[in-house]
């Protein structure tokens, strides 16, 4: 099945005769149900569900320590909490690759290589003493996080009629996993009120409409704050309120790519509403802190590699001629099917342009001109 093109800006949709029934709620799995062989059909079955016809799903029992979850968070609350000239010590614009993002260790790129492959390579650490403890807490927490998502690499073949180990060879070993620390500031009206009146009428869009690059996202939201929403294929936000005790997994355009759209990359934004700051009694909640985990593919496969997968046709059949609604930025999709590393690096410098202006001049100008033609 061929992967989703767009027919208008910031929409996509493949070719379609009927509608599959929209999602309204986002499934809650239990990882503990595939540790019995008797439990197990079960848990594969609703995974199936989540990644083909939802795209999102909360995950409970993950294994992960909770005092492993508990140092990293605490450290990266109070990282994202240092003074500005202290993070900006390792801003992105002074490094070619990512900001406040940090990746599993892997070889800094040679200079004949691909530049797509800038976006890994050695980490750039805070000075210990600014927050102590930081670097092991997050490298912990990843390593945790990685084990998760080697148990779901064999999962989710197994939810999709595969061999258990089919989908192992389009990762690195180790593979590039990478955990972004991201902390969103209250609206202005909530800052800015007079005579003790806020104004409700100003929502502010934290993150825009978009789809992750990877295989699947493993998202810890932080804080109480709702500000998550996924868009279902007809087209209507759906809200990803934080659950205790859960992590939001998604799944990412190379995972849609790989199984000809098979598997959903769901559209998600994160809407920074005044409402989302308040609690149920009235109290403010402060900035809102999110800690997403992205596991992604090998980066320099190919679009023979990715189409190199063949589904059962049970299962490639679940979406046959379906439609999707999506107003996410439509533009990404071919690179992504072109190479997972063409697809993040390209979606890196159109996002974060002063970056890509200091190091990266032509393949920005390329990117941005490429853009513009698709959406005129």
């Amino acid at each position: 099945m061929a992967a989703a093109t767009a027919t208008e800006i910031g929409t996509e949709f493949r070719k379609t005769e009927h509608i599959t029934p929209a999602f309204t709620s986002i499934p809650v799995l239990d990882l503990s149900l595939a540790k019995s062989q008797v439990t197990k059909p079960e848990f594969l079955s609703k995974l199936r569900d989540a990644l083909v016809m939802v795209g999102f799903f909360y995950l409970k029992n993950t294994s992960i320590p909770a005092d492993v979850e508990k140092s990293f968070v605490e450290r990266a609350k109070a990282f994202l909490d240092l003074p500005t000239e202290k993070k900006l010590e390792i801003d992105m614009i002074n490094n070619h690759r990512e900001m406040v993002d940090f990746l599993t260790p892997l070889p800094a790129p040679g200079p004949e290589e691909p530049v797509y492959l800038n976006v890994q390579g050695p980490n750039q650490w805070p000075d210990e003493s600014a927050v102590p403890g930081f670097r092991c807490a997050l490298e912990t927490y990843l390593t945790a996080v990685g084990r998760l998502g080697d148990v779901m690499k064999t999962l989710v073949a197994e939810a999709l009629d595969l061999e258990s180990t089919a989908l192992l060879k389009f990762f690195n070993d180790p593979p590039r996993n990478k955990v972004s620390l991201l902390k969103y500031p209250p609206p202005r009206s909530l800052l800015h009120s007079t005579n003790g009146v806020e104004d409700t009428t100003c929502d502010s869009q934290g993150v825009g409409p978009h789809k992750d690059g990877g295989f699947l996202t493993f998202l810890l939201q932080a804080t109480p704050h709702a500000c998550l929403e996924a868009q279902n294929k007809s087209g209507t936000w759906i809200p990803v309120p934080p659950i205790p005790d859960t992590l939001v997994v998604n799944v990412g355009r190379s995972l849609e790519s790989m199984t000809g759209g098979v598997c959903t990359a769901a559209t998600h934004r994160a809407m920074l509403r005044y409402e989302n700051f308040i609690d149920s009694k009235g109290n403010f909640l402060g900035p809102r802190f999110s800690f997403p985990v992205f596991q992604t593919l090998k980066l320099d496969l190919t679009s023979a590699d990715l189409s190199s997968l063949k589904l059962p046709s049970h299962i490639a059949d679940l979406v046959r001629d379906e439609k999707v609604k999506s107003d996410a930025e439509a533009f990404f999709a071919k690179y992504h099917l072109q190479s997972p590393g063409k697809g993040i690096f390209t979606a890196r410098l159109t996002s974060h342009p002063d970056v890509g202006r200091r190091w990266y001049p032509q393949e920005l100008q390329q990117a941005l001109k490429g853009q513009q033609e698709f959406r005129s």
